[in-house]
């Protein structure tokens, strides 16, 4: 579930209403206790940022819950198997942990510039409107060069 941002602030705020009187109360300057309110603001703001990038995904069979967590499923059976102790730490060497020969093959018969996209999407995580604006091209180029990609790795 994503971040409330409405219930979320009403209790940042009410927090900050209570713990101001209690602050002053105790005789701390105006100053510092708005540097506090700043820094849990800002505390605030990037926990926000980070519960709307970041969901769970759905326990139980990937492939019930759509082709998006199929996809997700599939992608972690190939980032699952990798063991940092015995990989190429080449920009590629995420394609030596693959178990399956099969596979591996099919990916290294791809361009240099394809496997760029899939370690950008894959390894290091980026969506495909990052990877798009790192390769100077449109987010549809994208998306379409990733379905050529499949469509070679699903031939027999």
């Amino acid at each position: 579930m994503g971040f409330n941002y409405g219930r979320e602030k009403r209790a940042f705020d009410e927090k900050w209403a209570r713990l101001e009187v209690e602050y002053r109360a105790a005789g701390m300057s105006e100053k510092a206790i708005q540097d506090m309110k700043n820094y849990d603001w800002q505390w605030f703001c990037s926990e926000r940022t980070y519960r709307n990038h970041v969901q769970t995904l759905p326990v139980g069979d990937a492939e019930s819950h759509g082709d998006v967590f199929f996809k997700q499923a599939r992608l972690e059976s190939i980032t699952s198997q990798w063991d940092a102790g015995d990989v190429d730490h080449t920009r590629f060497g995420w394609l030596s942990a693959l178990e399956d020969e099969k596979l591996y093959n099919k990916l290294r018969a791809l361009s240099d510039k394809d496997l760029e996209l899939l370690t950008l999407l894959c390894v290091d995580g980026f969506q495909q409107a990052d990877i798009a604006r790192r390769m100077n091209c449109s987010r549809n180029a994208v998306h379409k060069r990733l379905k050529k990609i499949k469509k070679i790795l699903k031939k027999g």
